[in-house]
């Protein structure tokens, strides 16, 4: 999780950010109105736009859980609070909730999922920083 809110605020670290998930992993923003993508390409797409959009990016995390572990496999969870501006100048603040489901491979752990759900409601504004996505 740390390397993944490392590579996002780095608003350019593509390969880091693929380098957190495994090759064929779901990538599911659905549950706070954004897409859905699959893989390393998918994610790829998602932050190169996401990444064209915005100024400034500060995530920071709390209250990490491991919510399962057997074996080769885990889950875990973060409370997140998730800051950007876009370069139009628009800002959002996010207060939500990451999951990781995670694989063991020959090159460390990986997430093979990762979703995220709201918090605290928002006003709005992340619709509007990505409203073409």
């Amino acid at each position: 999780m740390v390397a993944y809110c490392t590579a996002v605020d780095s608003l350019h670290d593509l390969d880091g950010l693929c380098d957190v998930f495994t090759p064929d992993a779901t990538f599911d923003l659905s549950g706070i109105g954004l897409p859905r993508k699959l893989g390393h390409a998918g994610i790829r797409e998602f932050f190169t736009a996401v990444f064209a959009d915005m100024s400034h990016h500060a995530h920071y995390l709390t209250n990490f859980a491991l919510t399962a572990y057997e074996g080769d496999r885990a889950s875990a969870r973060a409370y997140i609070i998730g800051m950007g501006r876009s370069k139009a100048g628009n800002e959002v603040t996010v207060n939500g909730r990451y999951y990781f489901d995670v694989v063991r491979t020959a090159a460390g752990w990986k997430a093979s999922r990762y979703t995220m759900d709201f918090m605290m409601p928002l006003p709005g504004s992340l619709a509007v920083i990505h409203a073409d996505r």
